[in-house]
């Protein structure tokens, strides 16, 4: 379960974050493989070592990766294109062989991410060539372990504008413009029809009483809160996506300092305490926000946060970089810029 949300600030700059909700180890915290994930920055004109095909780096990328991998949960690259990958088990794939039968270039769901950031510079771009790609049915190789995650993609750029891609095609994208915010499985398609089920939803309260034939209500607490009663509190996809959405619309409008503080006020209702969501009884190791991320996309600046701790790691692209680095993400109480 996963959730992401683009903000954008009176002068126009952009703020998109994601919370990263999993079942997996990412910072050796529960047993097993463990995805040992880091801020990586990859410079401009490096090779990206993929196990399917490995490709040059044209654009410098900052964000959040597994270490020594090519795999990318989200980041940003130098001219502010900014997206992520989240869970969508309507994900399709085929082989590669049928791909390149077709004309089209086989991706592995992993890396896409990684291969979209480090090779365009817009949505526009994106949106003119999408078609070219197909998921491969290859597994990512990690540790020993045959690694597959369903995976859609979001990406937003310095614009404003968006994009979301789902390889539901026998491994061919769909494609649907964004509107500020991604969760989970149905299609996109579904989120974006089922918020008119919550048209009603305001950001005022209800102040004057209510008379009926034997009773005056008084609405509590002077009303606060009454325009948003009924909103979905829930953490499947379908309600987070609601939540999202309407947060996201209904906030104060902020000054560009504020950003990073407006994106992740929104996200505090959204974020997943550990224990609420297990898969089965017996599962010991829960779905929960391991880790959120904010992006500064103007200054090209990350800010992430871990469900171990309250310190948050901050930090904006190096262009000087000439080799692919890693920077750890504190998980204690105190805050570091590296």
């Amino acid at each position: 379960m996963c959730t992401n949300i683009k903000l954008i600030a009176k002068n126009k700059d952009i703020f998109f974050g994601r919370t990263m909700d999993l079942n997996m180890s990412m910072f050796g915290e529960d047993i097993g493989i463990d995805l040992d994930v880091k801020l990586v920055s990859i410079p401009k004109g490096v090779t990206v070592k993929s196990q399917l095909q490995p490709w040059k780096s044209k654009y410098a990328v900052l964000g959040v990766s597994t270490k020594d991998t090519t795999i990318l949960y989200d980041g940003i690259n130098e001219h502010g294109l900014a997206g992520d990958c989240q869970v969508l088990v309507e994900t399709t794939r085929s082989k590669t062989a049928e791909i390149e039968a077709q004309g089209k270039t086989p991706m592995i769901g992993e890396e896409f991410v990684t291969y979209v950031l480090t090779n365009f510079k817009s949505v526009k771009e994106l949106r003119e060539t999408y078609t070219k790609f197909m998921l491969t049915d290859q597994f990512y190789e990690y540790q020993g372990a045959k690694l597959q995650f369903p995976l859609h993609y979001a990406f937003i750029d310095e614009t404003g504008d968006g994009v979301v891609l789902e390889p539901v095609l026998a491994g061919g994208f769909k494609m649907y413009d964004y509107v500020g915010v991604m969760t989970n499985s149905p299609e996109y398609n579904y989120h974006t029809v089922n918020i008119r089920n919550y048209i009603g939803l305001e950001n005022t309260g209800v102040s004057e009483k209510k008379v009926d034939k034997d009773l005056t209500l008084q609405p509590i607490e002077n009303g606060t809160g009454y325009g948003l009663f009924g909103i979905p509190g829930d953490y499947t996809s379908p309600s987070r996506f609601v939540r999202s959405f309407y947060y996201k619309n209904m906030v104060d409008t902020f000054d560009t300092e504020k950003g990073i503080n407006t994106l992740y006020a929104i996200f505090r209702p959204l974020i997943i305490p550990r224990g609420l969501e297990h898969a089965k009884k017996e599962e010991k190791i829960t779905d929960y926000t391991r880790y959120w991320s904010g992006y500064d996309v103007t200054n090209r600046t990350v800010y992430v946060q871990t469900g171990e701790g309250l310190a948050i790691t901050s930090k904006t692209m190096d262009a000087t970089l000439t080799e692919i680095t890693y920077n750890d993400i504190q998980l204690d109480n105190h805050i570091y810029i590296v």
